[in-house]
C-alpha cells in the first residue's frame, strides 16, 4: 500500500507548503482538507455507513456515505471525484 500524504493548512485554510504522512497528521492534529458528499433521497433520508472496525479514528461509528481527506496536491473537486 502506498503512503498517503496531506497538505498542511494554517488556521485560515491556506496551504503552508508542508506535506506530511497521514499518520503524522492524525498524530499531530494538523489542519488538512477533506471532502464530504452527502446522499439524501427525496424523503430527506440521509444515507449513512458504519466505519470499519479497524479505522484509526472513530472505528465502528456512523459516518456520512462518502468522504475522505484530500491527498497532497488535490483540490476539492478532484478529491470528491476520487
Amino acid at each position: 500500500m502506498s503512503k498517503e500524504y496531506f497538505d498542511i493548512l494554517d488556521e485560515n485554510g491556506n496551504k503552508t507548503g508542508i506535506t506530511k504522512l497521514r499518520s503524522e497528521v492524525h498524530r499531530d492534529g494538523d489542519w488538512n482538507k477533506a471532502v464530504h458528499i452527502w446522499i439524501i433521497n427525496d424523503k430527506g433520508d440521509i444515507l449513512l455507513q458504519r466505519r470499519c472496525a479497524t479505522k484509526d479514528s472513530n472505528p465502528n461509528m456512523l459516518d456520512i456515505s462518502s468522504a475522505g481527506h484530500l491527498s497532497a496536491g488535490d483540490d476539492s473537486l478532484s478529491g470528491a471525484i476520487r
